[in-house]
């Protein structure tokens, strides 16, 4: 097994750097931490987590309380998760919930599930875990979710109270993005077809969506705004209604990749050319937005990144345990497709 003196010597640094770098103790250079990173992963170092645990009175251990690991984003997040903190010699507790039937697509009623989620909570205390990041399916408040507790928590893809540390993307400047892209691409009447009206990222979506159409001095009609399940047969349904209006739409924009399919398949079925009649967006950047017909201009989420800032902000409140909560945004990005 190498030591840290050895990578410290593979990497030209001092032992107190690789420590350091191990630990997450002091800020160094992106070209030092790069360095010495890199040496860790030639050398195949494990840090001795039982030494420090022994010296600490921590046991170098992240609780990760998921709402289910086969929900979207949750994957990506852990995989962030677990990365960053291998990296900094600490071991990743996984504990999942097992909600994704449970809550389907209404990801709002997870207050019903509150004790559920502080039995996990309190599973993973119990582990004598330093912190836990909980890992929603869904961007959307959890303020009364937790029973007080005396770890640090982080919330990733979701967000908790004002004393809450969180990680999460960015709902209102992406949907504007998009919003403006598709005017950039010439087109003026933009019709939406959000997700269930009281859900957290279909408001912020819509916020995006509105204040982009307004900045480019463009009506929204009434009839423009279309609300779904998050599933495909609503975009289906509501992409037929939007063709009933006096004035048709030149560009969709579904608030989720199921729906855009959805509309994909109503605008085929109407004899309407995608993107020749209609262009049609989404959001999330699924597996299935490169294999539609033809495949989908969508936002692709930071998920990954997600987890590695989650990571690190636990590791940090664990370390600083007075810093103040830190809320965190990430911006995603616009994956250019046929559909557009």
């Amino acid at each position: 097994m190498a030591t840290m003196k050895e990578v410290a010597e593979l990497a030209g640094v001092s032992t107190a750097t690789v420590s350091h770098v191990v630990n997450g103790t002091k800020k160094l250079s992106p070209e030092t931490t790069e360095r010495v990173l890199t040496a860790i992963q030639q050398a195949n170092y494990t840090p001795n987590t039982l030494a420090k645990s022994l010296r600490s009175g921590q046991t170098h251990t992240i609780g990760v309380l998921v709402e289910d690991i086969r929900g979207l984003p949750v994957p990506e997040i852990v995989s962030g998760i677990s990365e960053t903190l291998a990296v900094s010699g600490y071991r990743m507790l996984l504990y999942d919930l097992h909600l994704l039937e449970k809550l389907y697509n209404q990801y709002e009623q997870i207050v019903a599930y509150r004790d559920r989620i502080n039995t996990g909570a309190a599973a993973l205390h119990q582990a004598h875990v330093d912190g836990i990041i909980y890992v929603g399916m869904h961007d959307r408040h959890l303020d009364q979710l937790f029973d007080p507790m005396q770890k640090p928590l982080v919330f990733a893809y979701s967000h908790g109270t004002q004393q809450d540390s969180c990680v999460t993307y960015a709902n209102h400047d992406s949907a504007k993005a998009l919003t403006q892209y598709l005017i950039g691409k010439g087109h003026r009447r933009i019709a939406v077809i959000a997700g269930h009206p009281h859900s957290y990222p279909t408001i912020m979506r819509l916020e995006g969506y509105r204040e982009a159409m307004a900045e480019a001095s463009l009506d929204v009609p009434e009839a423009y705004i279309r609300y779904g399940d998050w599933e495909s047969d609503s975009g289906r349904a509501r992409t037929l209604e939007l063709l009933e209006c006096k004035e048709r739409p030149t560009a969709i924009f579904a608030m989720n990749d199921l729906m855009a399919a959805g509309s994909i398949r109503a605008l085929a079925e109407a004899g309407l050319r995608v993107p020749g009649d209609v262009a049609v967006a989404g959001f999330d950047n699924r597996e299935i937005a490169r294999y539609l017909n033809p495949p989908l201009t969508t936002v692709a989420l930071p998920t990954a990144e997600i987890g590695m800032r989650a990571a690190k902000r636990i590791l940090s409140r664990i370390q600083n345990p007075d810093s103040p909560p830190q809320r965190e945004i990430v911006e995603c990005s616009i994956i250019e497709r046929e559909s557009v």
